[in-house]
């Protein structure tokens, strides 16, 4: 399904395709490492990603449909890339965001509440396989030969596993409210954090006055 999806992206060099494909290697470096890394329950983890990776697919079909609930997180993220708003870099950036702090802690709470809860132990183990996710000279070479300009992957990594570390705190805190009402009011606190940050991420990656996508867009017709 993931295939499928960025295929349709790639060919019409629309800017979704930067997250698209960063998931796509991102779920393959995943299958390929499952029997290495050494999880202590390893089909909880193939569960998670199952149910991880619909929630991005249902955000981006309610979006796209006009159907349905679509976090804020990920709205801001797929209008800023239908509006060719922001950078390849921040397209990536805004789809981890949505992904990891908005879609992540109510992934692991949806699981522990259906009896397959996910350890931190395992969760904290994903981050080996996440650092040996090589996508930027892809993206470069296919998208945007900007994209890997002034990069920073040690920081980005970091900053990555420190917004998973979040995610499994608000799954914590998710799972441990005292009443629905408590629950309610984490579960608004988890959106909102995540859009506010998406609004950031928009601001510091949008293309300055004067400048839009098009060198980036032409170079990706040109790779067809």
């Amino acid at each position: 399904e993931m295939e499928r999806r960025f295929r349709h992206l790639a060919r019409d060099c629309d800017h979704d395709a930067i997250f698209s494909l960063l998931y796509l290697r991102t779920t393959e470096k995943f299958r390929d490492t499952l029997s290495s890394i050494g999880y202590g329950d390893p089909a909880s983890i193939v569960r998670q990603d199952a149910v991880f990776a619909d929630l991005y697919f249902h955000a981006y079909d309610a979006y796209h449909k006009g159907e349905g609930f679509v976090p804020p997180a990920w709205q801001i993220a797929f209008a800023a890339a239908g509006q060719r708003r922001v950078t390849a870099g921040g397209n990536a950036l805004l789809g981890i965001n949505a992904h990891v702090q908005r879609d992540l802690p109510f992934t692991l709470f949806d699981l522990d509440q259906r009896g397959f809860p996910v350890s931190h132990a395992d969760h904290t183990l994903v981050n080996n396989f996440l650092a040996q996710v090589m996508v930027d000279a892809e993206i470069a070479g296919r998208f945007d030969p900007t994209f890997d300009d002034n990069s920073d992957p040690a920081a980005l990594l970091q900053l990555l596993f420190a917004w998973r570390e979040l995610a499994f705190t608000n799954y914590l805190r998710l799972r441990n409210a005292p009443t629905a009402v408590a629950r309610a009011a984490v579960a608004a606190e988890i959106e909102g954090f995540a859009a506010a940050v998406a609004a950031g991420i928009v601001q510091q990656t949008a293309y300055p006055p004067g400048a839009d996508s098009s060198s980036r867009d032409a170079f990706c017709a040109l790779q067809k």
